[in-house]
């Protein structure tokens, strides 16, 4: 009879449907929380585990299943990642992919239009020892952009600008200066340099008046 037992009690402890008691992050271990029964610490399922490997350790509350080969919760190891009420899922568009974080942020992938959206996060870097290329027809800047290298602009024709600004332009030419190689050509408004107009420019004549303008 206590065998019956003994069995019965491994048996129904094999799978168990709990929620995270506690999270330790080193070495990676969870306690688990399943009707009157508090596991010791045990390790929970990552992606990946390999030379490639993944890290995004439950949180406090979250439901999960506590699977026991043995029957002995002890040995148990937990699956997490079930929805609940407290913790809904983040879409329910088939046609997403989607991964939620506390602070707001929101990373989301939709297979069906292909347009990727990162909303929510304060700072971005990516960072590359060799090169990053950016290859798209048309990219736009909503903000300020600062580019502390420098800048090299490649266009396929003269008729195509190098460069095309809409409201000025403002600089400082360091100590190399500023060098242009080319054709120049300007049109509307005033050329100025060190104060002096390039359209309006004088010069004395030998008569004691002013030659005129340039032409």
């Amino acid at each position: 009879m206590d065998d019956f037992a003994d069995l019965s009690r491994r048996i129904e402890s094999m799978i168990r449907f709990g929620s995270i008691a506690a999270v330790q992050m080193a070495p990676p271990r969870v306690r688990v929380q399943s009707g009157g029964l508090t596991s010791a610490w045990r390790p929970w399922f990552a992606l990946r585990a390999g030379d490639t490997r993944d890290w995004d350790p439950p949180t406090p509350g979250e439901q999960c299943v506590l699977f026991s080969p043995s029957g002995d919760p002890a040995t148990g190891v937990a699956l997490v990642g079930l929805y609940s009420d407290s913790r809904p899922a983040p879409s329910s568009n088939p046609d997403e992919h989607v991964r939620a974080y506390p602070d707001g942020a929101r990373i989301a992938y939709n297979h069906v239009t292909g347009a990727l959206s990162v909303a929510g996060v304060k700072t971005a870097r990516i960072q590359a020892s060799g090169l990053c290329t950016v290859d798209c027809p048309h990219a736009e800047f909503t903000g300020d952009v600062h580019i502390q290298g420098k800048l090299t602009v490649d266009g396929e024709t003269l008729l195509k600008a190098l460069l095309t600004y809409m409201n000025g332009l403002a600089g400082q030419g360091g100590g190399a200066g500023t060098r242009i190689s080319g054709a120049i050509e300007h049109n509307g408004g005033g050329l100025s340099s060190n104060g002096v107009t390039l359209h309006a420019h004088v010069h004395p004549d030998s008569h004691g008046g002013d030659t005129g303008g340039p032409k």
